[in-house]
């Protein structure tokens, strides 16, 4: 399926709204303007979206911050996430994606899980063609990197003037006039929550 990241990205921030606001954390997700569709399991993604943005969720203090960027660079979309939470240990990072693999015992205890999270989100990452980083430094935050191929511009202007030429104005003639966008510069969409 052909999904739009910054879409889907700003609904999983709407399911996660209740978390959020509980913990009353600043949350700034800016969206380019021109981020290519991606042809990928919507579920599959949005569960990996989920999963990250839970982790931020749950491991940044009260009052802390994450930001969101979608953008597109070289051919790929990708989805940054950066928190100023707790962290990982360095010695920890290597084995992260690992199954059942918790970092440090006292904290999977107190924070709950099974160690799966991360896991299964990049080899739902890699059955899409993509790649998921993180980095990390311990009590300064996290930053994780999902990147995804992205279809090229010129394909989906071409299918979505297939889509236009398809539409019919009532006298039956194609209207062409709206199969043409214009590609500007980047712009950022902020959204506060």
């Amino acid at each position: 399926t052909d999904i739009d990241l910054g879409d889907l990205t700003k609904k999983c921030l709407e399911k996660l709204k209740v978390e959020i606001e509980k913990k009353q954390h600043k949350i700034e997700c800016f969206v380019t303007a021109e981020v290519p569709l991606v042809k990928v399991d919507k579920y599959g993604i949005e569960r990996v979206i989920l999963n990250i943005l839970t982790n931020a969720i749950k491991y940044t203090p009260e009052y802390g911050n994450i930001k969101i960027y979608v953008g597109f660079v070289y051919n790929d979309a990708y989805i940054k996430v950066i928190d100023n939470g707790i962290g990982i240990p360095e010695k920890d990072l290597p084995r992260v994606f690992e199954r059942f693999y918790r970092v440090e015992k006292a904290r999977a205890r107190e924070m709950g899980g099974t160690g799966l999270g991360l896991a299964i989100a990049k080899e739902i990452i890699e059955q899409n063609n993509g790649s998921i980083n993180i980095k990390s430094v311990q009590g300064k935050g996290t930053e994780v990197v999902i990147r995804i191929p992205a279809k090229s511009k010129e394909s989906v202007e071409n299918n979505n003037s297939k889509i236009i030429n398809k539409i019919s104005t009532p006298t039956g003639m194609h209207n062409n006039s709206i199969a043409h966008k214009s590609i500007g510069p980047s712009w950022f969409i902020k959204i506060k929550l």
